[in-house]
């Protein structure tokens, strides 16, 4: 594997165990509404300081339309996210969010032309596996719950789909200051809600917008615009399964033994996904940089 793209896909594992946090600040008693205008708006705030210090601060003339598309989906993504986890319990949620990488990595090939390797799609399966067995549903499952869930899995895909030509070309700083800049402005009314009424909890604000949606976005979309999407969509699957090693850390929820087993497909499912992306060479909308050529 190339240096810049191994350095991605570390560092969207890293970002993606980072995420598997985030249920716990949601269990706060913050309103939904709040969360997720202070996320993205303070995730918004961090890259744009970043653009401004670095000079690259600019609307982009390609794929306006692009990043408009997918900053409003973002904000109906996260938005229904945090909903269904108040709504159901979170391994509920979480097992029904997460079909959304299995429905982008397969809708791939025929939105966007792109094609992964054999070993990627096995690294998919195995990880689909582990995230069933650690976020599998035990009860307690609510049918708004599961709406909610639903239309979250739908937006994740839909961002993937949208953007990803984007992030390619224009590079994952941009696409992501420009994602959560208009994700900011549809949900600006909440954001000022939150600023009014919660400003006791800053921290966790400060937390999951500056560090979890403004740094860890930016790494998403750098990924996102070097590996393929079967191959991100494996990695993402970190979040779900280091969510119940965080639980079983902060909130004495112990899984059971299926649930670590669960842990270590998820980890199995990455390396595969990281050994595909080596050994074939699959590049941004298919196309092939080894002398080797690619798997059908």
């Amino acid at each position: 594997m190339s240096q810049p793209r191994l350095v991605s896909a570390v560092a969207l594992a890293v970002v993606s165990v980072a995420w598997g946090t985030i249920p716990l600040i949601v269990r706060e008693d913050v309103p939904v509404s709040h969360l997720v205008g202070a996320r993205v708006t303070l995730g918004a705030a961090a890259v744009v300081v970043y653009l401004g210090w670095r000079r690259r601060l600019r609307l982009p003339d390609r794929h306006r339309g692009r990043i408009v598309a997918a900053g409003v989906v973002l904000a109906v993504h996260w938005a229904t996210f945090f909903a269904a986890i108040r709504a159901t319990e979170v391994a509920v949620a979480l097992a029904v969010v997460f079909l959304g990488p299995i429905l982008a990595s397969v809708l791939a090939p025929v939105v966007l032309g792109e094609r992964a390797g054999t070993t990627a799609h096995v690294g998919r399966g195995i990880a689909f596996l582990g995230v069933l067995l650690v976020v599998r549903p035990g009860g307690g499952a609510t049918f708004s719950g599961i709406v909610w869930a639903l239309a979250a899995a739908m937006t994740f895909a839909m961002v993937f789909l949208i953007a990803k030509v984007a992030a390619e070309e224009l590079g994952g700083l941009v696409v992501a200051a420009g994602e959560l800049v208009v994700a900011s402005i549809v949900l600006s009314p909440w954001t000022v809600r939150a600023a009014m009424e919660s400003r006791e909890f800053l921290p966790e604000f400060l937390l999951l917008g500056v560090v979890l949606t403004g740094i860890g976005f930016t790494v998403f979309w750098n990924a996102l615009g070097r590996l393929p999407v079967a191959v991100v969509s494996v990695l993402m699957y970190l979040e779900p399964a280091f969510a119940v090693v965080w639980a079983a850390v902060f909130l004495s929820e112990i899984p059971t033994a299926v649930a670590w087993i669960g842990v270590a497909l998820v980890v199995a499912g990455g390396a595969f996904a990281a050994a595909s992306a080596a050994g074939t060479g699959v590049g941004p909308r298919g196309m092939v940089s080894s002398a080797g050529g690619t798997d059908p």
